[in-house]
């Protein structure tokens, strides 16, 4: 309140502050306490711009043009980078804010901060390009993933950005005359300075004409009064498309920077026409720009364009980017396995992957040549795993190749990698084994001669150590389905195993964190194992999964329950999981088909689940005492409606969870030996998910409930309005 009533006061102080120098208080080479001072009074008018604009109105005025002021007075010193960020921050709110009287409506003004503010900030200075030379990786996360809030350059981008917002048309005309004086400078200066002139004129595009992006695909709105292709034609190809690759690094960092940002605006055939150049950039010396060549080629691998049906297809096509795709591959490798540049470059590692995900069996033959280095840059780093994103590039880059080449040729692949894979689970690499244990059983699953390691291993896999590390035991689970389905090979080791299995099994529903990869184990055993290997055990299972019922609340444990139960039902012959259910306690299953059932079937269950749900109602209802149960039968009808999509929200819940492709590698943002899901470790073809049997389901379930529905549904019909839609779809 002090400060509100005073306001008059404090401000003409923060003025003089501003306007005050001392050499003494000064920094020498980094900011001292005058540039600090300044800096946060900068703070404090961003702050007011941004919330508190009727009170800061009668100030806007001397506050823009003293900032102004000093952001011209101020030279190029590294000390004063925080500084002109601050300052130009503050420019930025004040421009995208409407004023009643703002000094940004006068084109001189927005002329003058192109000209004074940001022209000269946005240019790279001496120690930029030496950052780019001695700092690569610095460079990189500071330029493309948005890590340089304070630097210069990226504040005088969000201001172009914020003018933009009020005054588009005025700005953009302003900056694209600068733009053309700039290009024609550059042909009169010396060359190193006519590469920066042509840098800072990428930059101003970038600036005027990203509207709208996000991380994932790219700039979705452009500015229409920049010419994006324009710029691409006449600055953008001749310099990628120069030889020799290894001059002017700077300008190519930034033309590859550029093809990066505007990827889905650049149509194919203009990609086309520059690929192989682009490709050819992954031998340059310079480590920012073998770098950003490989950022380039994952982003426009990832470019998708939608089909008249809406579907979203990707752009680009594998036959024709192959040959230019896979002459990167080996440079890349030398790259990473002599740790040139940036060292554990997961950058490059990530390419590598997406590369072969993208070409699929178009890349299955130089796949299979790749493995062997790959192995050998994965033993490196096993000594050290010091680099979470990488190790999980590096898997995933292993894993893309195996699930193209391991069908075809299963024993070539496992006689490069399991050796290596022997001496991690020996040597217990820790930050390697979730990953390790997905890949085996990608192995597993497509080897037709089950090598002697996977029955040595097995033992080892049920050791209670490996379980409590809870990054392990979606894999260890991956691998156990392996096991499961090789069931002919290892029948023998399952059944004496059995009893530790369903321990680990209880283990891990035991704990919140783990209990869904539970239900995935639990799963897979109905799935792929005969019923004779469980059938003992079904009643001690059944009554483990009931006790936990008991004790959670959660919805998504109830929703596990029921899909896996529905499972077992739909899976095991006869009537023997609803006996089991009776064993337990008498009018068990009536009482959990009343009460669990009805609200998870209402829930918004994908295709499969809903396929198992349906098929294991029908089951269910062929049994006398359950079917006499009105209020039972009524509860499942009325989920039923709901898993056929036959009600009026049908459409929209049963929304289907499609996965999307598109990342890849998010390792590591908590160290503590996070589990990331590997996207390749399933078969082509093994997704067919839980009811692989049941192709369609309203066929199918039109055949199952007909003969069990057939007498009631018309009764019931007539009482509930809402199960109208059930008879006419069983007429």
């Amino acid at each position: 309140e002090f400060f509100e009533d005073h306001m008059k006061e404090y401000f003409g102080g923060f003025l003089e502050l501003l306007k005050f120098q001392n050499e003494a208080v000064a920094g020498k080479d980094q900011q001292g306490l005058l540039e600090q001072v300044k800096g946060i009074i900068c703070e404090c008018f961003s702050l007011y711009a941004d919330k508190y604009q009727e009170e800061f109105q009668p100030f806007l005025l001397p506050c823009v043009k003293e900032v102004w002021g000093l952001l011209v007075n101020l030279d190029q010193q590294e000390k004063n980078d925080q500084l002109v960020a601050k300052g130009i921050h503050f420019l930025s709110s004040s421009a995208s804010t409407h004023w009643p009287q703002s000094p940004f409506e006068d084109p001189s003004v927005l002329s003058g901060i192109c000209e004074k503010v940001i022209f000269p900030n946005i240019l790279l200075r001496d120690s930029d390009v030496e950052l780019f030379e001695d700092n690569p990786l610095e460079y990189v996360r500071r330029d493309m993933e948005a890590a340089d809030q304070e630097t210069r350059r990226r504040s005088s981008m969000d201001l172009v950005q914020a003018m933009g917002k009020l005054h588009e048309a005025k700005v953009t005309e302003i900056l694209i005359g600068y733009v053309k004086e700039l290009m024609q400078k550059a042909n009169q200066v010396p060359a190193n300075q006519a590469e920066r002139f042509k840098d800072a004129c990428i930059y101003l595009c970038i600036a005027m004409a990203v509207r709208g992006q996000t991380q994932r695909e790219g700039v979705t709105i452009t500015n229409q009064n920049v010419n994006v292709m324009d710029f691409f034609t006449s600055l953008v190809v001749p310099e990628l498309t120069a030889e020799p690759v290894s001059q002017r690094s700077v300008l190519r960092a930034s033309c590859l920077k550029f093809v990066t940002v505007f990827r889905n605006q650049l149509a194919r055939e203009q990609i086309g026409t520059i690929l192989t150049a682009i490709c050819r950039h992954i031998t340059a010396e310079s480590p920012v720009v073998h770098t950003y060549t490989a950022i380039c080629i994952e982003k426009l691998l990832t470019v998708k364009d939608k089909t008249p049906q809406g579907q979203s297809v990707l752009r680009y096509d594998p036959v024709s980017m192959k040959p230019s795709l896979l002459q990167m591959i080996e440079p890349m490798l030398q790259i990473v396995a002599s740790s040139k540049g940036i060292p554990m470059n997961e950058y490059l590692m990530r390419a590598v992957a997406r590369i072969f995900a993208f070409l699929k069996q178009q890349g299955a033959e130089t796949g299979l040549a790749t493995l062997r280095p790959l192995s050998a840059i994965l033993m490196a780093m096993s000594a050290n795993p010091s680099n979470p994103v990488f190790n999980h590039n590096l898997f995933e880059a292993i894993a893309s190749i195996v699930k193209v080449c391991v069908p075809a040729q299963p024993d070539a692949v496992e006689a490069v990698l399991l050796p290596g894979f022997g001496q991690i689970l020996e040597r217990n690499v820790v930050d390697f084994l979730p990953y390790t244990f997905q890949i085996m059983g990608l192995l597993l699953d497509a080897s037709p001669s089950v090598k002697p390691i996977y029955a040595e291993l097995f033992a080892r896999l049920l050791t209670a150590d490996l379980w409590k590390s809870q990054a392990n035991v979606p894999g260890l689970i991956r691998l156990f389905r392996a096991y499961f389905m090789k069931h002919a090979a290892f029948g023998d080791m399952l059944r004496s195993n059995f009893q530790a299995i369903l321990e680990r099994f209880q283990f891990v529903l035991c704990n919140r964190k783990t209990e869904a990869a539970a239900f995935d184990l639990l799963n897979a055993m109905y799935l792929h194992l005969p019923s004779e290997f469980y059938q003992q055990y079904l009643k001690t299972l059944l009554t483990v999964l009931l006790t936990r019922l008991q004790s959670s609340k959660s919805p998504k444990y109830k929703r596990d329950f029921v899909v896996s139960c529905s499972l077992c039902i739909h899976k095991m012959p006869g009537n023997l999981c609803q006996a089991a259910f009776n064993e337990i306690q008498a009018g068990l299953l009536s009482n959990l088909m009343t009460n669990i059932w009805p609200p998870v079937l209402k829930m918004p269950l994908n295709t499969d689940e809903r396929k198992i749900c349906v098929m294991a109602l029908a089951k269910l209802l062929s049994a006398d005492d359950l079917r006499q149960n009105t209020q039972l039968v009524g509860g499942c009808c009325v989920g039923l409606v709901n898993l056929l999509g036959l009600g009026q929200q049908g459409k929209k819940t049963n929304g289907e969870e499609e996965g999307s492709d598109d990342e890849l590698g998010g390792a590591g943002q908590e160290y503590e030996g996070s589990f990331n899901k590997l996207r390749n470790t399933d078969l082509p073809g093994a997704a067919a998910g839980l009811a692989p049997d049941v192709p369609d389901l309203h066929a199918a379930a039109k055949a199952a409930l007909k003969p069990v529905l057939a007498g009631v549904i018309m009764q019931l019909a007539h009482a509930s309005a809402e199960l109208q839609p059930l008879a006419i779809f069983l007429q």
